[in-house]
């Protein structure tokens, strides 16, 4: 399915690096380089989210996310990068400015003894505060073995909003899984949990 596919894709950054004909200026500039994890891999400017809402003086408009169309066109994505200790803010300004409601991430924060991706969302019982954001979990559950949901509540200038996270922590830092089975029943649920909703669902791993 198209979900499948754009978590293989996030995972597999060589799909977006064979394309031919766009640029990438925007995430080589000085003041965002420091803002992608791999120098390499960059969003093209013809596809790159946009951040225009600003919390704070001398924010850029630079995140290392894309929005990717999905089958048929019926759906939007935003596929990003895991994010850094100093692009967690970036992060949050993104997932509130497009009115994400869902989020599904394909790897662990550390993998193989390296952290590979900032943990942006709070603890059980641990508000977590992220410049104006406020994030609060309000569940955790396990949907199987492999897959971790929680459903979270974020607050920006007294307005909150509900967010489902997914977590599959089963995916090898190299390659992809043995058995799909239990991320398969991720997807289903992402596109349960998403329903008609327009808003672009986004797609990150490390």
């Amino acid at each position: 399915g198209g979900e499948q596919g754009l978590v293989v894709r996030a995972r597999d950054s060589s799909a977006f690096r064979q394309q031919q004909g766009f640029s990438a200026e925007a995430g080589g500039r000085k003041e965002n380089i420091k803002k992608n994890r791999y120098k390499d891999i960059l969003p093209y400017d013809q596809t790159r989210v946009v951040l225009n809402l600003c919390t704070d003086e001398g924010q850029t408009d630079y995140i290392n996310a894309s929005f990717i169309q999905g089958v048929n066109n019926k759906r939007c994505y935003i596929a990003t990068q895991g994010p850094l200790p100093h692009t967690v803010l970036d992060f949050w300004r993104m997932i509130w400015e497009y009115g994400v409601k869902v989020i599904a991430m394909a790897c662990r924060e550390v993998e193989m003894g390296k952290k590979k991706c900032e943990r942006y969302w709070p603890l059980k019982q641990e508000p977590l505060q992220i410049g104006p954001f406020s994030i609060v979990q309000i569940q955790e559950q396990e949907l199987n073995p492999d897959v971790i949901i929680r459903t979270l509540s974020v607050g920006f200038q007294n307005e909150e909003r509900p967010l489902t996270h997914f977590q599959y922590v089963a995916w090898p830092d190299r390659g992809i899984p043995d058995n799909y089975s239990h991320f398969l029943e991720m997807i289903d649920h992402v596109r349960l949990k998403q329903g008609d909703d327009s808003a672009p669902i986004c797609v990150h791993c490390r």
